[in-house]
């Protein structure tokens, strides 16, 4: 009970320091979770990976589990069995469309428990004693949809098939030979996230543990898992902190496994624009480390590698500049000729003044951009981001352009001061330019153009971005 307290208590005080409300919005970068949908270490949320772009991960994961009683068994010394399983897991993941991504995921899992006098089910089979068993992890093809795009909250689909990769041969497999399915929605609230995920479990079929009958073992039972997740924008585009607590129930079976909650607390590093981050957390089984304390440990952990390139900068074609020509090539040498006679001087008539030639204008050519926001917002959308990344680009490769920003509103947006909003709009454009991408605030001007006269409502929320170039 004492430690029960204790790890409430605990529990709690990361969940305060957590969600300590921070002003910035989510980060800008993003990694896979464990089974490769976009997330944070377990928890899918309404990050989505842009069209035609990927990501991959790999990671290492601990976890610790206990496992199910032996119907009609008598109970041992050390009953029930702790065991821990570790997987080495590979993922990647493609964006099909805006709001749609594909996922493939699988690994290697280890499981192993220390010398006690138990017996037990690990995912239906028999074991007793001391064991270590590694096999390959079912390959889990997945998707994840997006189901809206308006704030406040953004609703996730995401689902998927594991498919087996052991045989029937294998006597000592602890995984089934049948296809996993998985189906889940996520909530996302800023930075965060309600998920709630059931996943149907491959039957092993003969309900017995004895070998050379069919597929031997016990039927397993099915997973609910709910999960509450948060992550917090310390460094923005540099270093989030992310905390997840989930509450696992097994449903159906011949025999069940104790319900349990886990904690997982970390952190995700972002490499600059490389699109590499790196991920790493701890994690606490609270409900067996109440009861069995850490003999053996309940503490288990997770460290992940992650790239999802970043965005390639598309220019639109401009006029070379006269300096950026390539100077001709020299014309061939040839013998001066004699300088020509003075020409005679002409007295000019009074009526006919000399005509002055003024120098030819330096041309000069300039790009334009449109971004576009959600209805009442002044945020930017990543899509946003990754055309302001494109505008720094041009700026930075000539430090002589110059960058205007003209934001525009629609007529029919909520929300009060329009010029105010339109404003905020620009700024918000402005500011990703000089914070982000370090570009000096008196090369960029911003406007406000008031409300727009399209009868598309979504071009009227925007902002122009013109790049000059001298």
């Amino acid at each position: 009970m004492r430690r029960m307290r204790t790890g409430f208590l605990l529990g709690a005080i990361a969940c305060l320091v957590l969600a300590t409300p921070f002003a910035t919005p989510l980060a800008a970068q993003m990694a896979p979770t464990v089974t490769g949908e976009t997330g944070l270490f377990q928890v899918t949320n309404a990050d989505m990976l842009p069209q035609g772009r990927f990501s991959l991960g790999l990671s290492w994961g601990l976890w610790n589990r206990t496992a199910a009683s032996v119907p009609h068994a008598a109970t041992l010394p050390d009953e029930p069995l702790r065991y821990d399983v570790q997987r080495i897991g590979l993922s990647v993941a493609y964006g099909l469309l805006p709001r749609w991504q594909a996922s493939l995921s699988t690994g290697s899992n280890r499981y192993s428990a220390s010398d006690y006098n138990w017996q037990g089910l690990v995912n239906g089979h028999y074991r007793a004693g001391s064991f270590t068993h590694t096999e390959m992890d079912k390959v889990r093809l997945g998707t994840k949809i997006l189901l809206n795009t308006q704030d406040p909250v953004l609703v996730a689909l995401f689902g998927g098939i594991a498919f087996p990769t052991q045989s029937k041969n294998d006597t000592n497999a602890l995984g089934t030979t049948r296809a996993d399915y998985d189906l889940g929605l996520s909530f996302n609230v800023g930075w965060v996230t309600f998920q709630s995920a059931y996943q149907l479990n491959g039957k092993l079929g003969t309900p017995t543990a004895f070998t050379n009958v069919g597929d031997t073992g016990y039927d397993i039972s099915n997973t609910w898992t709910s999960a509450l997740a948060v992550a917090v924008p310390v460094i923005p585009n540099v270093f989030k902190a992310i905390g997840e607590i989930n509450r696992v129930h097994y449903d159906g079976g011949d025999t069940q496994p104790p319900d349990f909650s886990e904690v997982t607390l970390g952190g995700r590093f972002a490499f600059g624009t490389s699109g590499f981050s790196a991920s790493g957390a701890v994690r606490v089984n609270i409900d067996r480390w109440a009861k069995y304390g850490n003999s053996p440990s309940s503490i288990g952990g997770l460290v992940q590698v992650a790239y999802l390139p970043p965005p390639a900068i598309k220019e639109r074609p401009r006029v070379a500049l006269p300096r950026e020509a390539e100077p001709a090539p020299p014309p061939a040498t040839e013998p001066a000729p004699p300088p020509p006679p003075p020409a005679p001087v002409v007295a000019p008539v009074a009526s006919e003044p000399a005509v002055v030639t003024a120098p030819a204008p330096r041309p000069s050519t300039s790009t334009t951009d449109e971004i576009l926001y959600d209805a009442a917002k002044s945020r930017l959308t990543n899509i946003a981001k990754a055309i302001l990344d494109g505008v720094a680009l041009r700026l930075k490769n000539n430090l002589a352009a110059t960058c205007t920003v003209s934001a525009s509103t629609d007529a029919k947006e909520k929300g009060g001061d329009h010029a105010a909003l339109g404003k905020a709009r620009a700024e918000a454009a402005r500011d990703y330019l000089m914070k982000r991408h370090g570009i000096d605030g008196s090369r960029i001007a911003t406007e406000v153009k008031g409300d727009a006269d399209s009868a598309d409502a979504t071009r009227n929320r925007r902002a122009i971005v013109t790049v000059t170039f001298p």
